[in-house]
């Protein structure tokens, strides 16, 4: 009978060992929930069939980071929040930094050596058209001259806008057009959500920063970073 209960004892045991293992499988929350303690990623674990997600460095050693664990249920929670507030009072915020990004772009833009040099072509080439013009008015140029000319300035004008074009769009970063993007899912998406989804968290968020088991912020794709606070796990 000993030897019994003692077996029993070492398969719950190794059973309760194998629920505390890191989850191996790929999570939508892989490498997106970072410790705001010691910058660690945390992983999933499973403990009595609730999965958490835990500091690796806390894991290892609690004197290595403070940080606790937090209830995976309770991260989804904090997703739906978020997305509410989002859908519901987002737009004035993401179209104000809109703005502000476009505004500081141009201020820089303006004193750009390459876009000063192009902006001095294009008002070059302008003149020369406008010059070209004139003289067929006043029928000083022959009609085949003017209309290769023409054509010519035509196309070089069309190639260096183009260029000013592309130097403006390559500039800095892409947050305008990821905070545009953003603004277009979640005019598209549902006014809330019943649970979790995965899809619509792959589109908007990068990173979860959990700063303690109370509260957690969401940076987005733009690089908005919004905090929620979410109900305090039992413990």
């Amino acid at each position: 009978h000993d030897m019994k209960s003692g077996a029993e004892g070492a398969h719950f045991f190794g059973a309760l060992l194998l629920t505390f293992s890191f989850d191996k499988h790929k999570h939508i929350f892989t490498h997106k929930i970072v410790c705001g303690n010691c910058g660690t990623y945390f992983g999933r674990k499973v403990c009595s069939a609730t999965p958490y997600w835990i500091c690796r460095k806390h894991n290892q050693s609690n004197h290595e980071c403070s940080m606790v664990q937090i209830q995976e249920a309770k991260i989804m929670e904090a997703f739906l929040q978020l997305y509410y507030n989002l859908k519901h009072h987002g737009e004035p915020i993401l179209t104000k930094m809109t703005t502000s990004l476009q505004a500081i772009r141009n201020r820089r833009m303006l004193w750009s050596l390459d876009v000063i040099e192009l902006n001095k072509q294009i008002s070059d080439l302008t003149s020369q058209n406008q010059m070209l013009a004139m003289l067929k008015q006043q029928g000083l140029i022959d009609p085949d001259i003017f209309i290769s000319q023409s054509n010519e300035l035509t196309e070089q004008l069309r190639s260096v806008k183009l260029k000013k074009e592309r130097l403006l769009a390559v500039d800095g970063d892409n947050t305008i057009a990821q905070t545009r993007e953003l603004m277009e899912i979640l005019d598209d998406g549902p006014d809330f959500l019943d649970s979790f989804d995965a899809e619509l968290f792959g589109e908007l968020v990068e990173t979860i920063i959990v700063e303690s088991n109370e509260r957690i912020r969401f940076r987005l794709k733009n690089g908005l970073e919004l905090a929620e606070t979410i109900e305090r796990t039992v413990r």
